[in-house]
């Protein structure tokens, strides 16, 4: 054997040596030898052994060309893998002997790449199979020719490779995001493969188990090409994501439903920046404001807020960036129409995972209706105040009135003198305990609510019950008071009754008769018994002083009101100052008045005297609406601002 020098180092021979060399093994060509001895009997002799032998020459001579893998073993060290590709060829120098041309390939190279091939496929095929990925391939008729682990964990099953009863998917059933059912020629790996689509990038789809459980699986498809750009087959990568569809549904429920509570509030919501530029404001603030949301997003709550309280919504606002801690203020808002609204705003912030402030949320209520009680409160507080000193101004006059005629009447009896005395010091004494006692309750407790409202604190209801409580007795003590002075023993109903017993009574001198339409009625109780009285008095002092003929009692209504008059055809009056100084005069004028009426003392021309009583409409309706509104006033007005208030 001969063989090129570049060979002869890696087997570790010299060119003599190696042509000596018998490339064949031994054991085969030993083998090869005994069994041809064994196939050549005994007695046939050594020519019939030269005859096989000389075929088996021929059979060489037409042989053909081959290649077989060896072990080749140098001299030192370990085998070398090789290709022996030998030829059959003729010798020309020996006869026409059948030589072999034999090359030797060394497959060191690469039996060494294919080794790492193997352990590469290996590895991959271990990251395939344990990726959390599910993968599988088709070929062009859309055959299944692999898939990993995860594909067929997601299937529930393990379908058979080159099935063509199972094509482009290997679930068991497919179904559309709408719930729909899918068939395999219409799912996204075979329209990728029809190109019906390039690609399918998260395309969503159902897939159900055999066990009838279903997963939410998102696919990504590629098509599979060659060198020349043919498809060759398709790719499709998908995973679950049926977790974290109920994550989202179960977010997007939360969502809705805390969009649903903050929409439904009564109190204004809203969610701004650290910049103050709103990001978000449910419907009652923007109801509060007179805006829609797209309008207030992206304004600032300064722009909303009213130009003098804009330092004071600054300052709190970084206050409360810096300290990260709520803060509280009353402030006003500029609504879309430029009105003013009252609120109560507690800006909150919002923190990161680090503590630091993101954004806020301000809670705002309308404090608009409150500020209106409160207005309210206070202006019934002064109509109070005004009151008291209205009345204490009338009881200083009547007080100064009372001592007046007390003086004038020096010089009367007694007796009637020691009743005056016992019915002032009652009086007095009856105001002072009664009356001043439970206004200067008012006076204190009314006071102490007004502190608590300028200090913005909390408004007890029991306090304002308990002024309402006191005003009230005050105004029954008052009553009480009145009607101990001036008692009503005649009403309305009773009245001309009485005035007819009064002109037909046997005591007077005079005669007496009464002038009045049968129709005629009086509505006001009060009214009724001062206008009996005023006429009885009349009637008295005609009967002592007129030295008429006859008295007319006449009740009539006019225009504006109703006329009671007494005229005698008497002597008439000569000193008028004199007589409007007496104490008759003074005690009807007394009771007009106190009716809302007017006493006038005239001498008519055909002589005598008149006295007429002018009680107006407008007196009697008042009064009226006086009684309806005095007993019930500041019950009423202190229980109607503490419902607003509330």
């Amino acid at each position: 054997m001969r063989d090129r020098a570049t060979f002869n180092p890696r087997l570790g021979y010299t060119e003599p040596l190696i042509s000596a060399k018998d490339m064949a093994p031994k054991r085969r060509t030993k083998r090869r030898d005994a069994a041809l001895r064994r196939r050549v009997p005994a007695a046939t002799g050594r020519r019939a052994y030269r005859r096989r032998q000389s075929r088996t020459h021929s059979n060489r001579a037409t042989a053909q060309k081959k290649s077989v893998g060896s072990q080749l073993k140098p001299r030192k060290g370990e085998r070398i893998p090789a290709l022996l590709c030998s030829t059959p060829i003729t010798s020309t120098t020996r006869n026409g002997a059948l030589l072999y041309q034999t090359a030797f390939m060394d497959l060191s190279e690469r039996k060494a790449a294919e080794a790492k091939l193997r352990a590469s496929e290996e590895r991959y095929r271990t990251l395939f199979n344990l990726g959390p990925v599910a993968v599988y391939s088709i070929d062009t008729s859309g055959r299944i020719d692999n898939f990993n682990r995860r594909a067929a964990e997601l299937w529930g099953r393990e379908p058979a490779l080159g099935d063509t009863d199972q094509r482009f998917c290997g679930s068991f059933k497919m179904f559309r995001p709408d719930g729909s059912f899918m068939p395999y020629e219409q799912c996204p790996m075979a329209e990728v493969l029809s190109g019906k689509i390039t690609a399918a990038h998260d395309a969503e789809v159902l897939i159900e188990r055999p066990d009838g459980s279903r997963v939410i699986v998102l696919v990504n498809i590629r098509p599979l090409k060659n060198d020349r750009g043919e498809v060759t087959g398709a790719i499709n990568c998908f995973y679950d994501i049926t977790a974290r569809k109920r994550t989202e549904e179960a977010l997007r429920e939360s969502e809705e439903r805390l969009r649903a509570i903050i929409n439904q509030s009564n109190a204004g919501i809203a969610n701004c920046d650290l910049n103050g530029r709103l990001l978000f404001a449910n419907q009652k603030f923007c109801e509060m404001l007179g805006y829609t949301e797209s309008e207030l997003v992206g304004k600032t709550i300064f722009a909303i807020t009213h130009p003098d309280d804009v330092d004071l919504t600054t300052k709190r606002f970084k206050q409360m960036v810096q300290k990260t801690r709520p803060v509280e203020m009353e402030k006003r808002y500029m609504r879309k129409d430029h009105s003013l609204v009252w609120v109560d705003v507690c800006d909150t912030p919002v923190l990161d995972a680090a503590g630091k402030p993101v954004s806020a949320v301000a809670v705002v209520i309308d404090a608009t209706q409150r500020k209106k009680a409160e207005a309210a409160l206070q202006k019934s507080k002064a109509v109070l105040e005004e009151r008291v000193r209205e009345r204490t101004h009338a009881l200083r006059v009547a007080n100064k009135e009372l001592a007046g005629e007390i003086a004038q009447r020096k010089g009367l009896e007694g007796q009637i003198l020691e009743i005056s005395d016992r019915e002032q010091q009652r009086l007095g004494q009856e105001l002072h305990d009664g009356l001043c006692q439970h206004l200067t309750a008012v006076a204190f407790m009314a006071r102490s609510v007004a502190l608590r409202l300028k200090n913005h604190r909390v408004i007890e209801v029991n306090d304002i019950e308990k002024i309402a409580q006191l005003v009230n007795d005050a105004a029954t003590d008052t009553r009480n008071l009145s009607r101990a002075l001036h008692r009503v023993d005649i009403d309305s109903a009773g009245c001309i009754t009485a005035l007819e017993d009064l002109v037909d009574r046997e005591i007077w001198k005079i005669p007496c008769r009464l002038e009045i339409k049968p129709s005629f009625r009086i509505e006001n109780d009060v009214a009724a018994a001062q206008l009996y009285r005023i006429a009885r008095e009349a009637v008295i002092n005609a009967n002592k002083h007129a030295q008429a003929r006859e008295i007319v009692v006449a009740l009539a209504r006019s225009q504006n009101g109703i006329v009671l008059s007494v005229t005698d055809d008497g002597v008439g009056f000569q000193n008028e100052p004199k007589l409007k100084k007496g104490l008759g005069f003074q005690i009807m004028k007394y009771r007009a008045h106190s009716i809302g009426g007017r006493l006038e003392i005239e001498s008519p021309k055909k002589g005598g005297t008149r006295v007429a009583c002018y009680l107006p409409d407008k007196a009697l309706q008042s009064r009226k609406r006086e009684r309806a509104r005095l007993r019930p006033f500041l019950s009423a007005k202190i229980t109607k601002t503490l419902a607003a208030l509330i």
